[in-house]
């Protein structure tokens, strides 16, 4: 008997020892929520090791504490030319990740701190994504933006420098803000569209005389830009821009305010006209009929 019981006791305790051993807070959490740790652990790693004479794609993102990304870490290792650019925008930030130069505005201060933190060493192609897999945003190839990224046309984005990832020009075209004309309910609520111009001008610099009569633009702030195009402006212009990020004192612009300013303006940000896709070799018809010939680089006889 006494034999018996020393085996099962060093049966238990060898078994035991094949464990790996979980702290209180881990035994309390799912397995779903500690693989989704292990992905932002990878997707870090991923982050700090960037060289980029190695990468081919930033992919630029803000994450909250509650958003996935092991479709991020899955693409990733199955496209290796791309480097992930994950922001963390929780007040109790996430340290692994990068941490953006402020908080307000979405995902407006990680957009504009990648691009002034990379400024000097950005890979060949930025895409500014968000950070769920699934998004309406999407439309060409359905809602998961791990179907878009990889059908972009890089030729298009040599050819044109900022292309928005949406095709529809549902919501935002060809009208979506008349800067100098708010209406009576915007002027009466404090809406931003009633300081639009001053908005413009302190974001982008000039005159007010320098605002357009309208801007339209497709919505939803997922773009991609060539390194040529970030720099077509000065670090400094994007360093003033995200100063206005942290510090705008237009009344009731909240988080959210500041995050629709910049959806409304990237492409002009960016310099590019309004209201046109061809990103993914599609171009109409359009409702119109119209029928557009797909952009390429210009080739060079030099």
């Amino acid at each position: 008997i006494a034999t018996i019981i020393i085996f099962q006791h060093r049966f238990i305790s060898a078994n035991t020892v094949d464990q790996p051993i979980r702290t209180p807070e881990e035994l309390e959490r799912s397995p779903e929520d500690i693989e989704k740790d292990k992905a932002v652990h990878e997707i870090s790693q991923k982050i700090h090791a960037y060289g980029s004479n190695s990468t081919t794609i930033g992919l630029v993102l803000s994450k909250t504490r509650a958003d996935d990304l092991r479709w991020l870490r899955d693409y990733i290792q199955e496209h290796p030319q791309n480097t992930p650019f994950v922001y963390t925008t929780d007040d109790d930030p996430e340290t692994e990740l990068l941490i953006p130069q402020s908080f307000r505005g979405r995902e407006v201060a990680s957009y504009l701190s990648y691009v002034i933190d990379y400024y000097d060493s950005l890979p060949p192609y930025s895409i500014f994504i968000h950070s769920n897999q699934d998004q309406w945003h999407n439309d060409l190839f359905g809602v998961r933006t791990d179907s878009v990224l990889p059908a972009l046309r890089l030729q298009a984005v040599d050819a044109k420098g900022y292309l928005n990832l949406r095709c529809s020009l549902f919501p935002g075209c060809p009208t979506h803000v008349h800067p100098h004309a708010p209406t009576q309910i915007d002027i009466d609520n404090h809406d931003v569209r009633s300081y639009f111009t001053q908005v413009y001008v302190d974001i982008l610099g000039g005159s007010l005389e320098d605002v357009p009569q309208e801007i339209g633009g497709v919505c939803c702030a997922q773009f991609a830009l060539s390194r040529a195009r970030i720099r077509q402006r000065p670090k400094s212009d994007y360093v003033r821009m995200l100063r206005w990020v942290n510090e705008t004192s237009v009344p009731l612009m909240d988080s959210h305010g500041v995050g629709w300013v910049f959806e409304t303006l990237w492409h002009v940000v960016f310099g590019e006209e309004a209201c046109r896709c061809d990103n993914f070799g599609w171009c109409g018809p359009f409702p119109s009929g119209k029928l557009l010939t797909a952009v390429t680089p210009a080739i060079s006889h030099v």
